[in-house]
């Protein structure tokens, strides 16, 4: 299993971060994702399905992200259903006055043996890139408020 993680300020409450965090119905900002549509369970809770397009380790997927758990204002954790086995995790924490701290942990398996353990090796830097990236995406909505970037 590969995991990759990466953090970032964003000058705003926990609670209003975990409110954008868990706002899925436009979280084309997730690690690798294209398009989402909600296709059941609550909106921005546990038990929330969203049909998901995505490119990841080179390769185009389709399935579905499920909310696995919603804790406000603290974390939340998606996964992929079926397929490729990947959980996404995002976790707020209080920082200096009036900010956040996100940290954003990505996991994932591509099976097992030799060769799937090779392929996740290989893939590990890019993965590592693309929550960075993520990240940066999702924070820009601070943009005007921002100081700092990913760590």
């Amino acid at each position: 299993m590969i995991e990759a993680s990466a953090a970032v300020p964003v000058p705003a409450a926990p609670a209003e971060v975990y409110a954008a965090l868990s706002d899925l119905d436009g979280a084309t900002w997730l690690p690798g994702v294209r398009r989402l549509r909600r296709v059941g369970g609550a909106r921005g809770g546990t038990g929330a399905r969203y049909e998901v397009e995505a490119r990841m380790l080179g390769r185009e997927l389709r399935g579905v992200l499920v909310c696995r758990e919603a804790v406000e204002p603290e974390r939340i954790v998606m996964a992929l259903e079926d397929g490729l086995d990947l959980t996404i995790e995002a976790r707020v924490t209080a920082a200096a006055a009036a900010s956040s701290r996100v940290t954003l942990t990505a996991r994932y398996s591509v099976g097992g043996g030799l060769a799937a353990r090779a392929v996740e090796r290989a893939s590990a830097a890019a993965a590592r890139r693309e929550v960075e990236h993520a990240l940066e995406r999702f924070a820009a909505r601070w943009d005007g408020r921002r100081d700092g970037g990913v760590v």
